[in-house]
């Protein structure tokens, strides 16, 4: 322990040096370097470089007469060690969102797009099939339309599209729990909370042991009904109900649902993931996460695939009350885990 405690010490010296003292790694943009970069792209006499500033060129496509954007000179971080290092970016891809965006989408949909460096981000709220069916239509318009006009300024560049229905009622105790160690729990306690919940004989339960070691000593919990999705016990830290137990059913079976989904079965890519998600984007969620990455031009139909694996995840969810109800299994509160669909395309 003293070991990584001194690592980690001689860590925060070389960032505190490296902050002040040590001259950034690499070398400096200057107007050769950024046009013999621009060139790699656009072709040799192809483009106008003109520097606006000490850390700032323009940059003018000859065959895009409409494109005008900047690359900037930054000081960002790089090797296994966090040392200082010259970097850059650039805004092509709001030139270019700017251009193509408004011929495919609306200017409320347009509200929802954010630029970041070379990545294009469309966040859109949807509640039905056919929003996204929609959404997605326009999605592969504009790639198309973006490759075929536009091809050496969008490559290398990301268009991410972020598909996500709203969060359903999550009930606010979700919130207030920690971990149950068996330890310092009575079996008469754990089997008085799991009969009055479950009902009795409906349940295993055991002490998680010293190989399990994210659960290590901790009571893991199966219904008879899903022996293969095991749960935890956990204890409230909610102000009045402090120690009480409960547990972490809800959110478990939305992770072990989602990981045996048969993803497979609907497309066979390694970059598909199917994932349950209790915090997404800094908000807790409680839902499913369905993620494609492709390549421009490397497949296609992927987009449109993409919808077709995702109404197949809803059919598949929707089969388990364990997951439609927050209060299984009295099923009085319907509360389906949403899904959110990221389509990321990279040119």
């Amino acid at each position: 322990m003293k070991k990584i405690y001194l690592l980690g010490l001689v860590i925060t010296l070389i960032m505190i040096l490296c902050s002040g003292c040590i001259l950034p790694d690499g070398e400096p943009l200057t107007t050769k370097s950024v046009t013999e970069k621009v060139e790699e792209r656009y072709g040799a006499g192809k483009v106008k470089v003109k520097r606006l500033d000490k850390k700032t060129w323009e940059i003018s496509p000859t065959d895009f007469p409409d494109i005008k954007y900047t690359i900037k000179q930054k000081i960002g971080h790089g090797g296994v060690i966090p040392v200082p290092a010259y970097t850059d970016d650039d805004n092509r891809m709001k030139v270019l969102g700017k251009i193509v965006l408004p011929k495919f989408f609306s200017r409320k949909e347009i509200e929802n797009i954010e630029f970041s460096d070379s990545i294009i981000k469309y966040k859109c709220n949807v509640r039905s099939d056919k929003d996204v069916e929609v959404l997605c239509s326009k999605l592969q318009a504009m790639c198309e339309y973006m490759n075929e006009y536009y091809s050496p300024v969008a490559k290398d560049a990301y268009v991410i599209a972020y598909f996500k229905e709203p969060r359903r009622f999550i009930p606010n105790d979700l919130k207030y729990k920690k971990p149950a160690m068996r330890d310092k729990i009575s079996k008469s306690k754990i089997v008085s909370y799991l009969d009055s919940k479950y009902g009795s004989g409906n349940y295993t339960f055991r002490k998680v042991p010293s190989d399990g070691v994210s659960h290590e000593g901790e009571v893991e919990v199966k219904l008879n009904e899903y022996p293969d999705m095991p749960f935890y016990l956990a204890t409230s830290t909610k102000p009045g109900k402090r120690g009480q137990l409960t547990d972490t059913l809800y959110i478990d079976m939305i992770y072990n649902l989602a990981s045996k989904f048969p993803a497979s079965e609907y497309d066979s890519s390694s970059y598909l993931e199917v994932q349950g998600e209790e915090m997404l984007y800094g908000e807790r969620y409680y839902g499913v996460l369905l993620r494609r990455y492709f390549k421009w031009g490397d497949e296609t139909g992927v987009i449109e695939n993409a919808q077709v694996t995702r109404k197949a995840l809803r059919t598949y969810l929707d089969q388990y009350p364990v997951v439609n109800y927050s209060d299984y299994p009295e099923n009085q509160h319907a509360s389906k885990p949403p899904i959110c669909m990221v389509v990321s395309v990279q040119f």
